[in-house]
């Protein structure tokens, strides 16, 4: 097995969860607080890698995915949970993603003096997500997100190492948790924790992981491997968007944002890297959109059938995956004549939300639903009740 076989699903799933989150909300924030908040992205990073570790563990222990697990243990509140929480975050991660990537490719094409608008290109990319993924294999879409995983980290690193900071106070943003007063850090600091990595997309790993060959304590081992190495690549990219955000979108908003900071690095560091970087932002954007789109439905699939009690044995090749699908690309096209900063914040904020749910979803299923070799050691217990206490503190 080749070393990007090993890690496969932790990087589909850093692809998937680096993108609106870790990228607009991470550059709004430094613009407007600074590398103080940078201990959020840790704090973030740490606690999805917690819950993350607790969906390989349910998996694995019951080849079962914690969608199924929640709707044998829970079923009457878990599908008052899909009504409530499951439909409006499409809507917002699916505007986001749609909203965000129409920015990128607009302000992309612009360094090249072609002119379009976000509203032509978001839907561009939406119909592009789907048709790709819909005549393509699994092959393939393992192949473009490696391609583009390549394009995000070289291009995106490359250019935050040009950016002139202060060590001092980076080291202390990340060490000595601080928010500054001001209007809206409270919430500002929340979306940075909650948009880091993903929300609801970190059950996308299960679909991942069940396409991998693991099992038993052996495969949780491998998964804490590639596990860690996703969360230390999406709180790296997070790190550097915070500082790029700080240094160079004072005044960015909405539209602004990723123009100002290519604006930034062709002025103060050479004409043509800010179209390198808008290219790394490119493909954060786009890899997320094809991730989600790709893995999303398989929830709702896997929910769908699961409430029916019917077994299906290729979620992917359903009508209800297919159909999920399609509502996800095109249904939030709608959200393109909101405001892009906006998006970026109610996306992250929304999707922090099911955060203290699945801890405690996964508290009750890997303590009391599996057999003693996979249940939760004490340091894992007492994570994922520090990530539920935080959650829904921050939430309320």
């Amino acid at each position: 097995m080749t070393q990007w076989r090993l890690l496969l699903p932790g990087l589909l799933m850093a692809m998937t969860g680096v993108g609106v989150g870790d990228l607009a909300t991470a550059g709004f924030t430094g613009a407007q607080l600074g590398v103080t908040v940078l201990w959020a992205i840790l704090v973030g990073a740490f606690f999805k890698m917690v819950l993350t570790e607790g969906i390989a563990r349910w998996q694995l222990a019951t080849q079962q995915s914690v969608i199924e697990g929640a709707i044998q243990y829970f079923r009457w509140p878990f599908m008052a949970f899909m009504l409530v929480y499951f439909l409006p975050w499409c809507w917002f991660v699916g505007g986001a993603l749609i909203n965000a990537t129409g920015v990128a490719a607009t302000q992309l094409l612009l360094q090249f003096d072609i002119h379009t608008d976000k509203i032509v290109m978001g839907t561009l990319h939406s119909f592009l997500a789907v048709g790709l993924l819909w005549l393509g294999s699994t092959r393939w879409f393992n192949g473009a997100m490696g391609v583009l995983a390549a394009i995000l980290f070289i291009t995106v690193l490359s250019c935050a190492a040009f950016i002139p900071f202060n060590g001092y106070d980076v080291l202390s943003g990340l060490f000595i948790p601080s928010i500054p007063d001001q209007a809206e850090a409270i919430s500002w600091t929340f979306a940075l924790m909650g948009g880091v990595g993903g929300t609801l997309t970190i059950l996308c790993y299960g679909y991942w992981l069940k396409n991998d060959d693991r099992s038993g304590r052996e495969g949780l081992k491998r998964s804490r491997l590639d596990i860690g190495v996703s969360y230390f690549m999406t709180a790296l990219f997070g790190i550097a968007m915070v500082i790029i955000g700080a240094a160079a979108a004072q005044q960015g908003k909405g539209l602004g944002l990723l123009l100002g900071i290519s604006d930034y690095f062709n002025q103060h560091i050479a004409n043509g890297v800010g179209s390198v970087f808008l290219l790394g932002a490119w493909a954060a954007i786009f890899s997320s959109m094809l991730g989600v789109w790709q893995a999303v439905p398989l929830m709702f699939a896997d929910a769908f059938y699961g409430l029916k009690a019917k077994t299906v044995t290729d979620l992917e090749a359903s009508h209800a995956y297919r159909v999920w699908m399609c509502v996800l690309a095109f249904v939030p096209l709608a959200s393109l004549m909101f405001s892009f900063k906006e998006m970026q914040k109610l996306y992250s904020l929304v999707g922090a939300w099911f955060m203290p749910i699945l801890a405690l979803t996964l508290l009750y299923l890997n303590n009391r639903r599996v057999s003693a070799e996979f249940k939760n050691p004490w340091p894992v217990n007492a994570a994922l009740a520090i990530v539920f206490v935080f959650f829904a503190w921050m939430a309320w």
